[in-house]
C-alpha cells in the first residue's frame, strides 16, 4: 500500500540548508556576544595603523619640505622651519598634534626634524611619528676654468 501523502513532506534542498541542527540552539547570542567586540577592535586597530602610517608620510614630507627650503643658498634655518610648519597646517589637519620642528643649519649641513602625535581612534596609548631629512648647504662655488 502506498500512501498517497508521505508522512514527511519533501523540503528543498536550499530550506534543508538554511535550517539550524537543534544542538545549536542558543548559541547565535554567545557568538555574536564574542565576534561582534572583536570584529570591531580589530578594525579599529588597521585603521589606527593606516594613520600612523600616514602620518609618518606626513612628518617625512613636512621634514624634506623644510630642508629643500633651508638649504637654499643664504636661506636660514627659520625659514626652512617656516615652511615645515606650513606645510604641517596645510596637509596634516587634526591628524597631526603637538607638533614639534627642528631645524639646525650648519656651515655645511642642514637637519630638520619634525616631531608630532597622531590622532588615535584607540581608547588607549598614544602615537608619536618622526620625520627627519639631512642634506647638505648649497653654496656658490667661484671656481672658474
Amino acid at each position: 500500500m502506498h500512501p498517497r501523502h508521505p508522512r514527511h513532506p519533501r523540503r528543498s534542498p536550499a530550506a534543508a540548508r538554511c535550517e539550524r541542527p537543534r544542538r545549536d540552539a542558543g548559541f547565535s547570542a554567545l557568538e555574536a556576544v564574542l565576534v561582534i567586540p572583536t570584529v570591531v577592535i580589530m578594525t579599529m586597530l588597521v585603521v589606527q595603523y593606516v594613520l600612523l602610517w600616514h602620518a609618518r608620510n606626513i612628518a617625512q614630507a613636512a621634514a624634506q619640505n623644510g630642508l629643500r627650503t633651508a638649504r637654499g643658498y643664504h636661506a636660514t634655518a627659520g625659514q626652512g622651519q617656516a615652511s615645515a610648519t606650513e606645510y604641517l597646517h596645510t596637509v596634516a589637519g587634526p591628524l597631526l598634534t603637538h607638533t614639534r620642528i627642528d631645524t639646525r643649519r650648519g656651515a655645511t649641513t642642514v637637519l630638520v626634524t619634525v616631531h608630532a602625535t597622531v590622532l588615535s581612534v584607540l581608547p588607549f596609548g598614544s602615537f608619536a611619528v618622526t620625520g627627519t631629512a639631512a642634506g647638505p648647504v648649497e653654496q656658490f662655488s667661484g671656481a672658474t676654468r
